[in-house]
């Protein structure tokens, strides 16, 4: 395959991926149980999917996976563990617009941990775009007209700094490892963090409905094991810069257009003018980091 076929290849199956998990706030939303129980069943499924497939292909994505690609890959799965429970977790007292938008400021993040973590550096004007998108998160925030939503857009912002480093581990766990051996131990070892998490709170692990149970595979199929696998791929043709900006525009409007036709929640006003300063902030730092690839 040509490296432009390879690239179009590339870009289009990161545009699927989008299209896989921008349901998953829905899904999520539709489902009558705790979030950590949400997160727990959707990374079981994800991990028990792919697991099967692993073993389907003969365990030769296990090949070759030394002791310090196996510490990152766990690492990434504990910060994946804390995006989906803080995430999740904010639907609860936040519109999923808000969540989106909020959880979406991941680019910013990513290039702090790839300054502290992998030496890169950031120019002043970096810290201003990324001082800039905060402004945003607080006007969402601020406006934000349910009761306790400053606590969902919290908790959303927890989640979009978790899925930066998971991200951005995962892009050097990447560069040597292959996309189902490194998300089998990724998701693996978040259904275990989950777990142990849940029976520590004493969070109902059953008694759900059936239409429960069903929205939470369908979370744990759709947007975990086709689209965070697809953006796991994605990692080894691209920076963790250009995979969640690619989550940014795409989950946020997919989710945001779900919500509107699905559950009738419409943004507020404060989302809108939010939006604004985090979309400018991310552009810009995105501008400033343009040729740059995370080695």
């Amino acid at each position: 395959m040509t490296q432009p076929t390879h690239q179009r290849t590339s870009v289009a199956l990161l545009i699927f991926g989008v299209f896989a998990v921008g349901p998953a706030s829905i899904f999520i939303r539709l489902a009558d149980a705790p979030a950590i129980t949400v997160a727990f069943y959707r990374m079981v499924v994800a991990a028990v999917a792919i697991g099967i497939i692993v073993l389907l292909r003969g365990r030769r994505d296990l090949v070759g996976i030394d002791r310090a690609s196996l510490v990152r890959s766990i690492v990434s799965g504990l910060f994946l563990a804390v995006h989906f429970a803080s995430w999740i977790a904010s639907l609860d007292y936040t519109s999923v617009a808000n969540s989106v938008i909020v959880v979406s400021t991941q680019p910013i993040w990513a290039a702090l941990f790839g300054m502290a973590y992998l030496r890169e550096g950031i120019s002043p004007k970096a810290f201003a775009a990324i001082g800039l998108a905060l402004v945003g998160v607080l006007t969402i925030s601020g406006g934000n007209p349910e009761a306790g939503g400053w606590h969902g857009d919290a908790l959303a912002l927890i989640g979009a700094i978790a899925a930066a480093a998971y991200l951005v581990v995962g892009r050097q766990v990447r560069r040597t490892v292959s996309t189902m051996g490194y998300v089998l131990i990724s998701y693996s070892t978040a259904a275990v963090v989950l777990g142990i998490w849940s029976l520590a709170i004493r969070t109902p692990l059953g008694g759900f409905t059936s239409a429960t149970w069903m929205w939470m595979v369908a979370a744990g199929l759709g947007p975990s094991v086709i689209g965070h696998t697809i953006y796991n791929r994605a990692l080894k043709d691209f920076s963790a810069h250009t995979v969640a900006t690619t989550i940014l525009g795409g989950e946020a409007l997919l989710a945001t257009t779900l919500a509107m036709i699905v559950l009738a929640e419409y943004p507020s006003p404060w989302a809108f003018i939010g939006a604004i300063p985090i979309a400018i902030g991310i552009t810009w730092a995105l501008r400033l980091e343009r040729g740059r690839r995370i080695p």
